[in-house]
């Protein structure tokens, strides 16, 4: 039951990835136009960037981006979706050869926190600051390709480590939840004002630090961890 719920989730999660009219992937021409999209909206922002403008970056005819994008706001999803994906298809598979639930969590803290961490990241999320209160499809699009799509997927592993007797949880979204903010929470203001603290403990200390707590709050005592 557990493996049939978490491929269920992840492909739900890569459903959200990408635009239907896109496909199940970006063709090599879609692509280079997302890219294109990706610089200028991190540049000027996305209420000034124009579909003339990304058709010219992206070295195409405006016929030819709307062939592929509907809108700015399905272009922007795509962007975000372009930068997800790797936890759809990759993140979870790799924590399944983990040697226990302890490892699992602490390559999934690390990989929460360097995506989190990463420029291109962090220059989404400020357009997302920036435009949402005037784009709302655009920050609803962020958050069904990016955090809800991820956080799915964590809660489908925590369903199944709880099945394997792993783990003791009663709410499996909040678990997530509260995982997923304690890898986030010392760093990533700092980043995102970049005011760094030289007081504040490094992104390896901060995931060490709340696998511990996570799993002092859920683990199974005398499971393996």
């Amino acid at each position: 039951m557990a493996n049939a719920l978490l491929e269920k989730d992840k492909a739900a999660a890569t459903d959200f990835l990408l635009p239907s009219e896109t496909g199940a992937e970006l063709t090599a021409k879609a692509a280079q136009i997302v890219e294109a999209a990706r610089g200028l909206f991190t540049e000027h922002g996305f209420a000034a960037v124009s579909m003339d403008q990304i058709a010219k970056s992206a070295g195409v005819s405006k016929a030819t981006v709307y062939a592929y994008f509907d809108s700015k706001e399905q272009l922007f999803v795509a962007i975000v979706s372009r930068a997800c994906r790797t936890y759809a298809e990759t993140v979870m598979p790799e924590v399944r050869d983990a040697p226990d639930i302890r490892a699992a969590l602490t390559r999934i803290g690390h990989a929460v926190a360097s995506f989190l961490l990463a420029p291109r990241t962090m220059a989404i999320y400020r357009i997302i600051v920036a435009e949402g209160p005037r784009f709302p499809d655009l920050a609803r699009g962020w958050y069904e390709s990016g955090p809800r799509a991820f956080k799915r997927l964590l809660t489908s592993f925590l369903v199944e480590a709880i099945e394997k007797g792993q783990l003791k949880i009663e709410n499996p979204r909040l678990a997530a939840e509260l995982f997923c903010g304690m890898v986030r929470g010392p760093l990533y203001m700092q980043v995102l004002l970049n005011t760094p603290d030289p007081e504040s403990p490094d992104a390896e200390t901060v995931v060490n630090g709340a696998v511990e707590m996570f799993l002092r709050s859920f683990g199974v005592p005398g499971a393996r961890s």
